[in-house]
C-alpha cells in the first residue's frame, strides 16, 4: 500500500522517527474560524495523531473567502463549524482521530478540553481566550502557539512553558476594547491568512517533533501586502530588585492564573423577557466610549451619551457602558452574546 507521509518522511527534520511522534500527538485547536480551520487541515494532513476541535460558532456565507475548509452547504445549512471541520478533515484524513466540541471555552471547561494535549493552537477572535489559554498553559505546562490577523497584517508566536516568555510576558493587560479592530471592522484578506495560519502549523509541527528550534521566543508580525516580516524578540517578564523589586509577569513567574481561575473574564446572564444577554466584564476598567463610538459609526447605526454607546446592527442591538458591562439585544443565547460583542466590538 503506497505510504501517504512519503514526501513528508523525506524531509530529513521529519523521518521515520518523527512521523511517529506526529501520529502520536494529540492536539486541541481553540477556535475553527479562518486561522483555526486551515491549521486543523494543515495538521490533518501532515497526521497528527488526535485533533480536538472546538468552536462556539456556525458557518456563514461571508466566512467563505478566508475559511478554506468549509463549502456553501455549510452555510446554507448553519452547520456549527466544528462539526463541518470534522466531516470534511475526516474524508481528508480517516487514520486520525478527531473530536469536534460545539461549545464556548471558558474558565468552566478549559481544564477538561486542553489539559490532555501536547499542543494548544489559538484560533480564537478575542483576547480574553487567549489568556485563558496562557493560564492553562502555565498551569498545565502545555505548549501553544498564538497567531491572529487583522486586514493584511497578522502576528504569530510560540509560547513554552519555562523556556520562552508566555503571552502575559507580551501584553500584561487586554488591550483596551475601544481601540481594537475585528475582521469584521477592518476586513481581512484570504491569502493573507494561508499565510499566517501556515506558519502557525509549522511552528506546532516543530513542537510535536520536540525540535530544539520549537519556541525560539520571537513574535514574528507580518505585513503581507508590504511584503514585509520582523523578528522581535520576547524576554521573559522575570522578577527583579534592581532598582526597586519588580515581581515579574503574572501568570509564568507569580504563577496567579486569574483567567483559568475566573477572577477575570466576562461572565454572561441572560435578562428574562428582554430577549437579551448581559456580558459582565471584568479587570478592563473604564472605556472611552466617545472613541468607541467613533469606530463604531463606520459600522452601523450609533447613538451615546455620556454613560453608553448603542450600536445597531440589526437583529442586534448591542449597549456598552463605561465600566465594561454590555447588553447584547437580540438573542438570550450566551454563546451567541459573546460572539456578537467580539464581532463588532472586539474581544
Amino acid at each position: 500500500m503506497e505510504d501517504r507521509y512519503r514526501r513528508q518522511k523525506a524531509f530529513i527534520e521529519v523521518g521515520e522517527s518523527g512521523q511517529a511522534l506526529l501520529s502520536k500527538a494529540r492536539v486541541v485547536i481553540c477556535g475553527m474560524g479562518a486561522l483555526g480551520a486551515m491549521v486543523a487541515e494543515r495538521l490533518c494532513r501532515s497526521g497528527i495523531g488526535f485533533m480536538r476541535l472546538i468552536d462556539r460558532d456556525w458557518v456563514e456565507l461571508d466566512n467563505l473567502p478566508r475559511q478554506t475548509l468549509y463549502t456553501t452547504r455549510d452555510a446554507l445549512e448553519i452547520r456549527p463549524k466544528s462539526i463541518a471541520a470534522f466531516e470534511h478533515l475526516s474524508a481528508i484524513n480517516p487514520d486520525i482521530l478527531l473530536e469536534p466540541i460545539v461549545e464556548d471555552l471558558t474558565h468552566l471547561n478549559a481544564e477538561k478540553w486542553m489539559s490532555d494535549v501536547d499542543c494548544i493552537i489559538d484560533g480564537t477572535d478575542n483576547f480574553e481566550t487567549r489568556y485563558l489559554i496562557n493560564d492553562l498553559s502555565a498551569r498545565c505546562r502545555i505548549p501553544w502557539v498564538h497567531a491572529g490577523i487583522v486586514g493584511a497584517s497578522g502576528q504569530s508566536m510560540a509560547f513554552v512553558p519555562a523556556k520562552t516568555a508566555c503571552f502575559r510576558c507580551l501584553l500584561p493587560e487586554p488591550p483596551p476594547v475601544e481601540q481594537m479592530q475585528t475582521c469584521d471592522s477592518a476586513g481581512v484578506l484570504g491569502a493573507a491568512v494561508g499565510v499566517i495560519a501556515s506558519w502557525q502549523a509549522m511552528e506546532a509541527i516543530k513542537i510535536l517533533l520536540k525540535k530544539e528550534i520549537a519556541g525560539d521566543g520571537f513574535l514574528r508580525v507580518f505585513d503581507l501586502w508590504a511584503g514585509e516580516v520582523r523578528k522581535i524578540r520576547v524576554p521573559r517578564n522575570l522578577a527583579s530588585e534592581s532598582p526597586v523589586f519588580q515581581p515579574g509577569c503574572r501568570t509564568c513567574v507569580q504563577y496567579q492564573f486569574d483567567f483559568l481561575d475566573g477572577k477575570m473574564g466576562t461572565h454572561a446572564r441572560v435578562l428574562c423577557g428582554r430577549g437579551a444577554v448581559q456580558l459582565q466584564s471584568s479587570g478592563r476598567g473604564h472605556l472611552d466610549l466617545a472613541l468607541l463610538a467613533k469606530r463604531l459609526r463606520k459600522e452601523g447605526q450609533v447613538t451615546e451619551n455620556a454613560f453608553l454607546v448603542r450600536f445597531t446592527h440589526l437583529p442586534y442591538i448591542v449597549s456598552v457602558f463605561a465600566d465594561g458591562r454590555a447588553i447584547v439585544q437580540g438573542t438570550e443565547n450566551p454563546d451567541e452574546a459573546r460572539k456578537i460583542y467580539a464581532r463588532w466590538i472586539g474581544g
